[in-house]
């Protein structure tokens, strides 16, 4: 559940709320068998599930909830394609509780795939082998460069 943390990362480090008040759940998780070989590596299922963020006590007064879906769009629109689900949009839900603050509720759809590389270390049998999950493939650049413009 890596957009789970990824999105949740963002959101507590947008420090627009106090930790206290925001939790995390996931709701109706669904796996759909794939068992596809892709070269080294197996794709074993495709998860998708519904993540729930939640906010008490939101200050709206002092940042505006535009602000914070701002986040969440532009998060899901860097990090997330989003064209083949079921229902590709967030929900907010505002629970006003007085003029400064709300409960929200952010509650979106994502799914990710999962796969597995052998491994004699692996901890899950298939197709008679021993594998492990396979993390996801990060870019690093090894060097750079950086350019001054002078106008």
């Amino acid at each position: 559940m890596k957009k789970l943390g990824g999105l949740r990362g963002t959101l507590v480090s947008s420090g627009l709320f106090h930790l206290e008040n925001f939790e995390v759940w996931v709701e109706n998780i669904e796996l759909k068998i794939r068992g596809k070989f892709d070269g080294n590596r197996v794709l074993l299922h495709t998860m998708s599930y519904r993540a729930v963020y939640s906010i008490e006590a939101f200050n709206y007064e002092k940042h505006p909830i535009e602000l914070l879906s701002a986040k969440v769009s532009a998060w899901l629109s860097d990090n997330d394609d989003r064209g083949g689900l079921d229902d590709p949009e967030p929900s907010f839900s505002v629970d006003v509780l007085d003029d400064s603050t709300a409960d929200l509720e952010i509650t979106l759809q994502f799914e990710e795939d999962v796969y597995i590389a052998e491994s004699e270390s692996g901890d899950i049998e298939y197709d008679g082998r021993l594998w492990a999950l396979e993390e996801r493939e990060q870019s690093i650049a090894e060097t750079g460069r950086v350019v001054s413009r002078e106008g």
